[in-house]
């Protein structure tokens, strides 16, 4: 669940949240957090997130057959959050203590993430959920805070059928942890997802010596996301430049994962590269123009990209 805040600035009490950045915090400090804010911030939304359901939502909500392996409470956010959740096939997410939460802080253009994970500590898979992936064409994997979310996302990995394309974005909280944790995941990895903050975190490289190093692990593609600078696709052969479309910013919330779907939306299309990473910022450029979900792409974006 996505509680998303509207303030001034992102300092609370004496802790001041780095703009872009993810963290995770106990019960306590989560619960003194939304406390301080009902005072200080306006409550803008409250929506279904996290990082993979984000991108599930808006391919599901542009048309594609799409489903979701996971976890959620069971409590008085579970019916919410998996209504939230659209078109896409929630028969695989398994129900276990306290829904996860997340903090949004909105305070112009920044944005900054405080995360309680909750449910999401217990993530685990069964045979039928691998045999539920490999029915897939692409598996798309995020992160988790705890280490046995990771370890099982390398279990799926390596059960993974030769054919079905692995999309793996780190995002902040695994590029903490560094590259060697998670070696074999961008090994088996098709595509791989990195801000340019994280691409630093992994390689100790900038933004092209490091997707470059990424790329020698064994990726088809690295996507480099630079926010108001746009992206770089990379391949073997290719260094593909996509500018960012302009939008008037809202929530910055969700953006990289809407990129992640617009993408995965033209792989699915056979669309070039190119083409691919071009629909990804338009499609990302219209989600922080509102908040929460509210301006993820749907049929008619797509529509409306594959006419011009």
């Amino acid at each position: 669940m996505d509680l998303i805040y509207s303030v001034k600035d992102l300092k609370i009490r004496d802790r001041k949240f780095a703009p872009g950045g993810e963290i995770f915090g106990s019960a306590e400090e989560f619960s003194d957090v939304v406390r301080r804010l009902k005072k200080r911030g306006k409550l803008m939304n409250k929506c279904g997130g996290g990082s993979a359901a984000n991108c599930m939502y808006a391919l599901g909500n542009m048309g594609y057959n799409v489903g979701f392996i996971g976890m959620i409470g069971d409590d008085e956010h579970r019916d919410f959050i998996l209504t939230s959740m659209g078109k896409v096939d929630t028969s695989r997410v398994k129900r276990f203590d306290g829904t996860g939460l997340a903090i949004s802080m909105v305070a112009h253009e920044d944005r900054s993430l405080l995360i309680l994970p909750n449910s999401n500590d217990w993530f685990y898979v069964n045979e039928d959920d691998i045999k539920y992936a490999n029915d897939s064409r692409i598996v798309h994997i995020t992160s988790f805070v705890a280490a046995n979310g990771l370890e099982t996302q390398k279990k799926i990995a390596a059960s993974l059928d030769k054919d079905v394309i692995l999309s793996f974005d780190p995002g902040e909280l695994y590029a903490k942890r560094g590259l060697t944790p998670l070696k074999s995941l961008v090994e088996r990895a098709n595509i791989v997802f990195v801000s340019e903050r994280e691409v630093a975190m992994l390689t100790g490289l900038d933004h092209i010596g490091g997707s470059r190093r990424l790329l020698e692990m064994g990726p088809e593609t690295v996507v480099c996301k630079m926010g108001e600078k746009g992206s770089m696709v990379f391949t073997k052969n290719e260094e593909i430049s996509i500018d960012v479309w302009p939008a008037k910013v809202v929530d910055k919330t969700g953006a990289g994962d809407v990129y992640d779907a617009g993408f995965l939306a033209g792989i699915l299309g056979n669309w070039p590269l190119g083409a691919s990473g071009e629909f990804a910022s338009y499609a990302a450029a219209k989600s922080i123009s509102h908040y929460g979900r509210e301006g993820y792409p749907d049929k008619t974006t797509l529509m409306e990209y594959e006419e011009d």
